[in-house]
């Protein structure tokens, strides 16, 4: 016969729970490291930290001037081809607007007239009048 084996829980696993001990072991090593290196910079006349900070802070004010360059420039680009896009759909939503509005309008007119209400008066478009100049006269 076969020899069955069970499945033991992993014991590869580390728990990456932390003990109170390890704790202040990494506190203990965070002061002690701290110290040397006050101690090393108080020797030294603080003079490689000022340049260090100097060095950072020019290095962080490139970084972000050039962020801020390329981003602008590639919002600028994207709204001007989204202003470009969006006209011509703005002016069919408009057309199609308008053509909806007419048809429900002439569709509805008979019923509403039916009910009893009164329509406002359609548009007339004014006469086109000749020029004075080819009008007729009339003799007096």
């Amino acid at each position: 016969m076969a020899r069955k084996t069970s499945k033991r829980p992993a014991a590869a696993a580390r728990r990456t729970e932390f003990q109170p001990q390890d704790l202040l072991l990494a506190g203990i090593g965070a002061v002690s490291l701290g110290r040397k290196q006050v101690a090393h910079f108080y020797a030294n006349g603080f003079e490689g930290v000022v340049e260090g900070v100097t060095e950072l802070r020019s290095k962080a004010e490139e970084a972000v001037q050039s962020a801020a360059k390329s981003v602008s420039g590639k919002v600028v680009s994207l709204r001007k081809q989204a202003e470009a896009k969006a006209v011509p759909v703005q002016k069919k939503v408009i057309a199609l607007a308008n053509e909806a509005k007419a048809q429900a309008q002439a569709r509805l007119d008979p019923f509403l007239i039916q009910l009893g209400a009164k329509l406002a008066p359609s548009k007339r478009t004014a006469a086109s009048k000749k020029p004075a100049s080819k009008r007729s006269r009339k003799a007096a």
